[in-house]
């Protein structure tokens, strides 16, 4: 009986895995100051009055 109780609980068997390790994030491949680059090369030309 008690071994019935513990494997209803899920005491008595081993599902449990252990969790994957986390992917550590790639870098980057553009920074702050190409955007800021790509952002000026790409503005619309300014309307003079």
């Amino acid at each position: 009986m008690e071994q019935e109780i513990t494997e209803a609980i899920g005491l008595g068997s081993s599902q449990l895995q252990p969790e994957p390790k986390p992917i550590p994030e790639p870098e980057p491949q553009v920074t702050i100051y190409d955007f800021a680059d790509l952002l000026t090369k790409n503005e619309p030309p300014k309307k003079s009055k």
